[in-house]
């Protein structure tokens, strides 16, 4: 009897697992709301890795009001860098559905910058919102920023971009996988990879500003909010 009690005791690791279970899926709801309209998934991601980050650090709050917290002050500029990555993502697949397979040195060189742009696209689409949830800076500034640090550490990086490769790749694997896959992204897919991907970029943003306490993230919040 005491060991039933333990378990489902508030503070027992069952409980605490079930607790951010329950989180990531609220987060999970939280961010296919927001980005429905489209145009406000820069938005959205931004606010999802805020509250993954916090939930790493362990200084998580409420999930709701720290997601719209975030949401809120980082609208306008990651719309804009969310709008520019689309731009640049049409251009790349326009580049490179134009030169596939065609024949000649220039279509070759042309295609071989559109790959290297491919894969530019993905490393900023893994750094550039955890960067601008967590530091102030120009757009300019935020994306040269999360493109130097996907390139200066490219295991994190690969690490970084796995779990979502991964899944994707799981979903469209068969029929049945994709009925599955969908809805696992539907649960809990974007916050899980999002909360995944927020230990390695702790320790990257730990390189940068030193060791981040729980008190230093709180400080550092409450500043935001005044």
């Amino acid at each position: 009897m005491n060991f039933v009690r333990g378990l489902f005791s508030v503070d027992s690791p069952l409980m605490r697992f079930l607790s951010k279970l329950a989180d990531l899926m609220i987060l999970n709801i939280l961010f296919l709301v927001t980005s429905v309209p489209l145009v406000t998934i820069g938005a959205s991601l931004t606010a999802l890795n805020y509250v993954t980050f916090r939930m790493v650090m362990g200084t998580e709050g409420q999930v709701a009001r720290d997601y719209f917290r975030s949401f809120r002050q980082n609208f306008r500029q990651a719309t804009a860098i969310w709008v520019v990555l689309l731009l640049f993502a049409f251009v790349l697949q326009y580049d490179v559905r134009l030169t596939w397979g065609a024949a000649g040195t220039m279509n070759a060189v042309v295609l071989s910058v559109g790959l290297v742009g491919c894969v530019a696209l993905v490393m900023e689409l893994l750094y550039v919102f955890p960067v601008l949830a967590k530091f102030d800076n120009t757009v300019r500034g935020t994306m040269k920023n999360a493109l130097g640090l996907a390139l200066r550490h490219p295991g994190r990086t690969i690490s970084m971009f796995m779990p979502p490769f991964a899944l994707g790749l799981l979903t469209f694997y068969t029929v049945t996988t994709m009925r599955w896959g969908i809805l696992a992204w539907v649960a809990i897919g974007f916050s899980g990879v999002a909360y995944c991907n927020a230990f390695p970029m702790k320790k990257t943003f730990e390189e940068l500003v030193g060791p981040m306490t729980a008190a230093v993230v709180e400080d550092e919040d409450e500043a935001g909010d005044e």
